[in-house]
């Protein structure tokens, strides 16, 4: 049959309308970076620098820079490095040096313009940093032309995201001493504000016959922690609740919130939980749980931080009593009890045998989360069979399924590890998720599984089990899904009613939060929070880090202008 022309024409217009819907590209954030310019002579100068990408500090390779001296200019080819060199014309005295790159598809531009004299002696620094008791040791050293120089260096610091937010210029840096390049300093965790991620700059202002330098190192300032504990008693019945408080702070006396705690005797878990901001915790353990006897207990934590190291409390020791005789009034009361509800329960069901059906393993029962629980991730352990829980504890392995708590999907080529003292044991997930790891040896094993683009997840195993820890489930989350919901707190405030964070789409959010004029703090978090959130590329679990800090310093904001 032909068709009318009329409708040819229409079908025609609806597909190229198909065609021409519009596609959003999120191109990554760059920055290029000036490394010395040093005079060769003929009124030569080599100019060398390098372009990396802001987010993750990778050198972007294959990539065109152009470099401008005062009326020349020339183009560059960065190295799989994102190194790059040229040599060009120089008139004599201070120049001013401008590079810029012009991005490309997926790589947003990135200038930078210096001024600086190439007939000085060029000076490059050099920055270590060394772990100390009470904070750490820094070392600058400095070339002048290749030979080494003592020269009066300024040292500022300050949070790593404060120098990423301003592209390079002071920001909220705190000056914190000059010294004398090749002389160690000791940065103390108070005079950085803490510890956490850092970055540090070290500049040289110049002379008459040295030209000014500067360098910037980031690192981890680390602390230790202290985990107290205390016991509601030390002599407990059988059939009374132990209660066992305390608190986890670090080496500067301040709280650890969020802290993973356990609650331990031996080689056994009597109970687990998380430190609140106050970094205090709570125990409250049956002494049929513990068990009749002298037991030592003790509490550990995880702070789950990089640059914040987990403690042990001192050990307490516990007797439990043995159990007393049950009235024989109490027995029957108990009996008739069980036997009526039992009465009523194959009344009102039509298939009784249901109650005997096994559960399934937890790693085949959907998530069903609430958007609230989607950034929760963590072990769901399987639940054993009524005949394995009157058995003693003797499955000695450990296996389930790894999957993305935000869209219920394996993760396959994930890392499970796991780690008894100085054994580890490992496995990488199955196209299916699915993970097996057999013979482990008895004691709390320290679990930890990560995958790229997901937030590692730390918890313990203990081995042997009744059959709870086969077939479990291992929830990670999407580093962008927390980076969002960090977002959610800056963001949340903007939007016409709060109750719309639950019904728009990310991109309405972020476009109505852009659209709005906001703060250059929370407009630079939303363009981060939209390259890392809507981009292809799989964001580093390190960004984190970023994020918190850029949502607080959005927040300081808008309370300083309120």
């Amino acid at each position: 049959m032909r068709l009318p022309a009329a409708f040819v024409a229409l079908a025609v217009a609806v597909s190229a309308m198909a065609d021409a819907a519009p596609t959003i590209d999120i191109r990554a954030q760059t920055s290029v970076a000036l490394d010395r310019i040093r005079l060769r002579g003929d009124g030569l100068a080599e100019v060398t620098g390098q372009l990396v990408d802001r987010l993750t500090g990778d050198g972007l390779g294959n990539q065109t820079v152009s470099i401008r001296i005062g009326d020349e200019l020339i183009t560059a080819t960065t190295a799989p490095d994102g190194r790059f060199r040229a040599t060009l014309p120089v008139p004599p005295g201070p120049q001013s040096v401008e590079l810029a790159f012009p991005g490309g598809p997926l790589l947003e531009p990135a200038k930078q313009s210096i001024t600086t004299d190439p007939s000085k002696a060029q000076v490059v620094l050099t920055v270590t940093v060394e772990d100390a008791p009470s904070g750490a040791a820094i070392l600058v050293h400095a070339t002048a032309d290749d030979l080494p120089a003592g020269l009066p260096i300024e040292l500022s610091i300050g949070n790593r995201v404060e120098l990423e937010v301003g592209g390079g210029a002071a920001g909220d840096l705190k000056p914190i001493t000059t010294l004398e390049s090749g002389h160690a300093f000791l940065l103390t965790r108070k005079a950085a504000g803490g510890a956490g991620a850092k970055r540090l700059r070290a500049v040289f202002a110049g002379d008459e016959s040295r030209g000014k330098a500067q360098v910037e190192a980031a690192f981890e300032l680390a602390t230790s922690t202290t985990t107290t504990m205390a016991v509601s008693t030390n002599s407990l019945a059988f059939e009374d609740d132990l209660i066992v408080t305390g608190t986890v702070i670090d080496d500067d006396g301040r709280p650890v919130g969020r802290a993973a705690v356990t609650l331990v005797s031996g080689d056994r878990r009597l109970g687990q939980g998380a430190t609140g901001d106050d970094g205090a915790y709570r125990f409250q353990v049956e002494g049929e749980i513990i068990g009749q006897g002298q037991y030592g207990i003790q509490v550990t934590s995880d702070p789950g931080l990089s640059f914040i190291r987990g403690s042990r409390s001192q050990p307490a020791i516990i007797k439990v009593g043995a159990p007393q005789p049950v009235p024989v009034s109490y027995t029957i009361a108990a009996f008739v009890a069980t036997l009526g509800a039992a009465a009523g329960f194959f009344i009102a069901r039509a298939k009784p045998w249901r109650r005997f059906r096994r559960a399934a393993p937890a790693a085949e029962v959907a998530s069903n989360q609430s958007e609230a629980d989607q950034t929760a991730g963590g072990l769901v352990a399987n639940k054993p069979s009524v005949m394995s829980t009157l058995r003693r504890p003797n499955d000695d392995g450990f296996s389930g399924v790894v999957r993305d708590t935000v869209r219920s999907r394996p993760v396959p080529g994930g890392v499970v590890v796991l780690t008894l003292g100085d054994v580890e044991r490992d496995m990488r997930t199955d196209e299916d998720g699915s993970f097996a790891i057999e013979k482990l040896a008895p004691g709390e094993w320290r679990a930890e599984v990560a995958a790229p683009g997901h937030v590692t997840e730390r918890f313990g195993v203990s081995i042997p089990h009744r059959g709870e820890l086969r077939g479990v489930r291992i929830d990670l989350v999407p580093v962008r899904e927390r980076v969002f919901q960090l977002y959610r707190r800056a963001a949340e405030p903007v939007l016409p009613e709060p109750r719309l964070w639950g019904v728009w789409s990310p991109r309405q959010i972020v476009d109505h939060v852009r659209a709005q004029r906001p703060s250059p703090a929370l407009a630079d978090l939303t363009d981060f929070v939209e390259e890392v959130y809507f981009s292809p590329r799989l964001a580093p679990e390190s960004v984190l880090t970023s994020a918190s800090e850029r949502v607080e310093r959005a927040i300081r904001e808008r309370s300083h202008a309120a």
